[in-house]
């Protein structure tokens, strides 16, 4: 029965993640900055302790005026890609300079292999007409 349990929950978070995560609320803002966050879970972490721990970060990110959505992927290798989108770079890197001091982003931050994390900003361009 846990088995069947979990496995529902796996399959509600991981199609829930194939949307972006958005705060609920129509912004109005547009997106100059991808956070591009590349890394492996922590060994004996699973891929539903971890989804857990990321919704848990929304409302964190939600508080910030400047974050837009967020996408997670996984590939086959188990590598995993949080896709941020922010209205500026110098908020996007504050948010996560004080991402690493906040207790409620603790949890997120323990299920990540500190070792394999890669991360860059890139901004967004517009596509041509």
């Amino acid at each position: 029965m846990k088995k069947i349990l979990f496995s529902a929950i796996a399959c509600l978070l991981l199609s829930s993640t194939a949307n972006a995560q958005e705060c609920g609320t129509k912004t109005s803002q547009v997106p100059a900055v991808a956070e591009i966050a590349q890394f492996r879970l922590a060994e004996n972490i699973t891929d539903e302790q971890f989804l857990i721990a990321a919704k848990d970060t929304m409302t964190y990110l939600c508080s910030i005026d400047g974050f837009i959505r967020r996408n997670l992927s996984k590939d086959e290798t188990g590598l995993w890609t949080d896709y941020v989108e922010w209205t500026d770079a110098k908020i996007a890197q504050s948010a996560a300079e004080n991402a690493m001091k906040r207790e409620d982003m603790m949890t997120f931050m323990t299920t990540i292999d500190p070792d394999s994390i890669s991360m860059k900003y890139s901004d967004i361009l517009p596509l041509s007409k």
